[in-house]
């Protein structure tokens, strides 16, 4: 009886090896596949990638929309902020480093808008896409996509370094002209 369940024991490791051995070693291939590349395999992957794709490029037009509506009211911050300094300067504070920030600010404006425009131009032009925003060509879409995703991306940068300035020259002027408080 031991040497019978010594031999069904021997067996069942040996089968339990073998299991794992092929498991872990598999023998098919793998292929990675990225917006670059080729799609490798059947029509259902192509299918996936270019529906990510024209998903990918609405969006960045709809991104393009909001970025364009922020980029107008670049304007009313600036005449909102030129109020604010002359308030300031009538009740006789020293306000030279307030305007040269928003000078700064204001100087940034047309570059923000040029880099904006780039976007709108690789958007307008849609090269890989058809005017119904469906992929056409696969490597050429997938260009176009990281190029607006940059060009949106710069713009997007531009416009906060120009506010941040902003504000920070106005935290500056607030610690050196700290409020009079009354007795």
């Amino acid at each position: 009886m031991k040497k019978l369940m010594k031999v069904i024991c021997s067996m069942l490791v040996i089968v339990l090896l073998a299991g794992v051995i092929v498991f872990a070693f598999p023998t098919g291939t793998v292929n990675a596949e990225g917006l670059d590349d080729d799609p490798v395999g059947n029509g259902q992957r192509l299918g996936l990638v270019k529906q990510r794709l024209e998903t990918i490029f609405s969006r960045q037009q709809q991104n393009l929309s909001i970025q364009s509506q922020r980029i107008d009211k670049l304007g009313d911050i600036s005449t909102r902020t030129q109020k604010r300094i002359d308030t300031l300067r009538e009740k006789g504070l020293d306000v030279s480093s307030l305007e040269s920030a928003l000078e700064a600010f204001e100087a940034e404006i047309p570059l923000i808008s040029a880099s904006h425009q780039v976007a709108a131009d690789l958007i307008a032009a849609h090269d890989g896409f058809g005017d119904n925003g469906k992929v056409t060509d696969i490597k050429v879409a997938g260009v176009t996509v990281k190029k607006v995703h940059e060009a949106l991306q710069s713009t997007r940068q531009k416009m906060l370094e120009g506010g941040k300035n902003l504000r920070d020259a106005f935290r500056d002027f607030r610690e050196t002209n700290p409020p009079k408080t009354t007795p």
